[in-house]
């Protein structure tokens, strides 16, 4: 995994926001909705767009809707996440970096006895950057306005010597 010295020019790909709220109708997840490799491929079949090699797939649980709506809970005990069946999903698709409005996983995790699988398959076994936590709220009412899943992304993490985290402020230009 490169340290966030190595992103010294940044990131500048394409991104495309796979909302699955919208995609089952729903302003938000529940906090114990799992997101599967079969969502992502009807969220590819209702939307017409194919995540392909070198693409930003930011994913949206609805995390600030559902604190919107409901009000703040403790997170690290209960949030919708990804399944690992997503992650070998992204994997075939050659998906280059994961951004999430939630920590990636689902927590509880998915897995019994692993906790954040989700995070050592994707950084560890697959060299994928996350960006988690992220607000796509603005991101997510653009889209449903133009009916376009896809925008050009731009990140510029802080470059830290030996650092493996950094603030970054996304900026989605549709």
């Amino acid at each position: 995994m490169l340290g966030t010295a190595e992103y010294r020019n940044g990131i500048f790909t394409r991104g495309v926001l796979v909302d699955i709220p919208w995609l089952r109708g729903l302003p938000y997840l529940d906090t114990h909705a799992f997101i599967t490799g079969a969502d992502l491929d009807e969220w590819e079949a209702k939307t017409r767009v194919h995540i392909h090699s070198g693409d930003a797939v930011l994913i949206r649980t609805g995390r600030w809707a559902l604190r919107d709506a409901k009000g703040p809970w403790d997170v690290s005990s209960a949030a919708a996440g990804l399944d690992p069946s997503a992650i070998v999903w992204l994997r075939k698709r050659d998906a280059a970096f994961l951004m999430s409005d939630a920590s990636h996983d689902a927590i509880p995790s998915a897995v019994e006895g692993v906790d954040w699988p989700i995070h050592i398959l994707a950084i560890v076994a697959m060299g994928m950057p996350l960006a988690d936590q992220c607000d796509f709220e603005d991101i997510a009412r653009e889209s449903q306005n133009l009916h376009r899943y896809t925008f050009l992304l731009t990140l510029a993490p802080v470059r830290i010597p030996g650092g493996t985290g950094s603030l970054v402020n996304p900026i989605a230009t549709f």
